[in-house]
């Protein structure tokens, strides 16, 4: 069995609607070490790993609720888990169309079913020490030229400049460190790589820090219109419609934070004119009573009155012709019930009236 040498217990979440393969895969890789998260749908697997940044999440790649491809897309739209974690998709699925796919979606690695549990570990212990791994396939980029196994941003977000925020959200004091530069320490270390030992993590943290800020910045400028001020968009190009490409492409916003306040502040304003466009206009008048006033009549009822008040008023009309009652009192009575009933059956609704 293939085991881990690293002091550092490698962090992964094995996701698989599969409760019993879900559990053997996850109880292999405990017994090779690592720190293993059950996940039984791909939301609870990325909200896990979102929380967590887990060196490896490991992704089943056929689901009947959900598509493995779309869940780690997701998951690689947030910086810090793109600079900090992998994802590996186990698939059937081995065709150059869901490949390249893969590779866009910002899958590190697609291995084959059925697994060899030999190359898995191996392989699963290279991304868990960030070392180099080919990607599922080779993509091209918006000029058609081979990328090496990399893509443009413009392919998703048809403006390089999207990648400008989020690099500027990634340069900062809380992502490159004095941790971040004992990893790559580390690694070199791993790879034969001599580095002094007198050598400050601290200094060259912001050494590395103010570097990349500076060539981030000079890719900001060149890329900025003259005189627009950051954050916001081109005052002659502002677009109605937001969350649109178009829209995404023109944001030049020195956080992500910026870019997103932004599509959110157009967001409300368009409610806000929808709402207005709403209020304005007049209702139809209506009578509505208080529930306390309103009596509900059950149809049936309502046709067995009639019936009832029909029968009454034929009833009443025969016994009241001349000659079939003789007390004069009695044969008024019959007169006046005979003209109620008929008042009865003049208010109530026809059939096709009743409700």
């Amino acid at each position: 069995m293939f085991i881990l040498d690293q002091q550092v217990v490698p962090k992964l979440i094995v996701a698989d609607e599969n409760s019993g393969r879900r559990n053997l895969l996850a109880s292999t890789l405990e017994r090779a070490g690592y720190d293993v998260t059950r996940a039984g749908t791909l939301r609870q697997a990325e909200g896990t790993a979102l929380a967590t940044m887990p060196e490896i999440v490991l992704i089943d790649g056929e689901w009947q609720v959900g598509d493995a491809i779309d869940a780690s897309q997701r998951l690689m739209s947030d910086p810090e888990f793109a600079f900090k974690c992998r994802i590996v998709i186990l698939s059937r699925n081995s065709s150059e169309e869901y490949l390249i796919s893969a590779a866009r979606a910002g899958v590190n690695e697609v291995i084959s079913k059925p697994v060899d549990m030999n190359k898995l570990l191996s392989q699963l212990e290279k991304h868990s020490r960030k070392q180099f791994v080919p990607p599922p396939a080779e993509v091209s980029n918006v000029t058609g030229k081979d990328g090496a196994g990399t893509f443009d941003v413009s392919m998703v977000m048809n403006d390089g400049q999207w990648a400008l925020p989020m690099l500027k959200g990634i340069v900062t004091p809380e992502k490159i460190n004095v941790d971040f530069i004992n990893e790559i320490l580390v690694q070199l270390g791993e790879e034969g790589i001599v580095v002094e030992d007198d050598l400050d993590p601290s200094l060259m943290s912001n050494v590395l820090r103010v570097a990349l800020n500076n060539i981030v910045s000079d890719l900001d400028s060149k890329d900025k219109p003259s005189g627009q001020i950051p954050g916001t968009l081109p005052s002659s190009k502002k677009s109605s419609k937001l969350g649109s490409k178009s829209d995404v492409s023109k944001v030049v916003g020195s956080t992500m934070e910026d870019i997103l306040q932004n599509q959110a502040d157009g967001i409300a304003s368009d409610i806000e004119d929808k709402m207005d466009q709403i209020l304005d206009e007049t209702p139809d008048l209506v009578s509505i009573l208080p529930d306390n006033d309103q009596i509900v009549i059950d149809p049936a009822v309502l046709a067995f009155t009639r019936l009832v008040t029909e029968s009454a008023y034929e009833l009443m009309w025969d016994v009241g012709k001349p000659g079939n009652v003789s007390d004069i009192t009695l044969r008024t009575r019959i007169e006046d019930i005979t003209e109620m009933l008929g008042d009865v059956l003049s208010s109530l609704p026809e059939g096709d009236e009743e409700e």
